[in-house]
C-alpha cells in the first residue's frame, strides 16, 4: 500500500494507491506464510468433499442407530429391574440417541396423551422412566426382554434419513408381545453420530 499526496486546486487529497500482490512460485508461499496462512491450503472442493463424506447418511446408519435405541431401552430396563442406575443410563442415552443438544427434536412417543409433544430433554427422560409429567409410569423401564424391528421403507437424502414401519415389543414379565408403528427421522452430524430428530410412533388403528 503506497500513500500519494496530490495536489489539487480546492484540497489536498490523501489517494492510496494499491498495489496488486501477485502470487505465484516460492514467493508467493513464503508472502502467505509471514501473513499467518498455512503453507498447504485445502480447495473448496476439498473441503466440500471432506464434509460431505462425513455427513452423508446411509441405510447402514440408520439400521445401527435403530439397533442402538432397542439396545437402550432394554438395557435401561433391566438396570431398573436389577436395581442399577437407570436414570443414569437413560440420561446418557437420551443424549447419544436423541439430537436435543443440536436442535429441534419432533417427538410423540406412543403411551402419552395429556402431554403428547416432549420439545425438551426432561420431558423425554420422563416419558422413558418417569419425571415430572404425571402420566408418564416410565415406557424403558416396564421392562423389555426384546424389540424387533420391520422397516416399510428408508429414505436417505444428504445427512437426513426417514424411516417408516413398526417395530414389536417384548414384555421381559408376561412375554406379551406389543406391535407400535413409527416414523423415524435421523441426522448425522459432523461427528460421524446419528441422532433422531423426529420420533413419531402410535399403536395401529382399531376400527370401532
Amino acid at each position: 500500500v503506497t500513500a500519494v499526496r496530490v495536489s489539487n486546486p480546492r484540497a489536498m487529497l490523501a489517494v492510496t494507491r494499491l498495489q496488486p500482490l501477485r502470487l505465484g512460485g516460492s514467493a508467493a508461499i513464503s508472502s502467505l506464510s509471514r501473513c499467518g496462512v498455512p503453507r498447504a491450503v485445502p480447495s473448496l472442493r476439498q473441503i466440500r468433499g471432506i464434509t460431505s463424506a462425513s455427513t452423508t447418511i446411509t441405510e447402514q446408519d440408520v439400521l445401527t442407530a435403530q439397533k442402538a435405541w432397542s439396545d437402550g431401552v432394554v438395557a435401561i430396563g433391566k438396570a431398573y429391574m436389577e436395581g442399577g442406575d437407570y436414570k443414569g443410563m437413560a440420561t446418557a442415552a437420551a443424549s447419544d440417541i436423541y439430537g436435543y443438544d443440536y436442535g429441534k427434536v419432533l417427538f410423540k412417543p406412543t403411551r402419552c396423551a395429556e402431554v403428547p409433544f416432549r420439545p425438551k430433554p426432561e420431558d423425554a427422560l420422563s416419558y422413558f422412566v418417569g419425571g415430572h409429567i404425571a402420566e408418564d409410569t416410565g415406557f424403558a423401564i416396564q421392562p423389555w426382554s426384546k424389540i424387533e424391528w420391520f422397516n416399510h421403507d428408508i429414505y436417505c437424502a444428504g445427512d437426513v434419513a426417514l424411516a417408516m414401519g413398526e417395530y414389536k415389543f417384548t414384555d421381559a414379565k408376561t412375554a406379551a408381545v406389543s406391535k407400535v408403528e413409527y416414523t423415524f427421522g435421523y441426522r448425522k452430524h459432523p461427528d460421524g453420530n446419528v441422532r433422531l430428530f423426529l420420533h413419531h410412533s402410535s399403536v395401529p388403528f382399531k376400527p370401532v
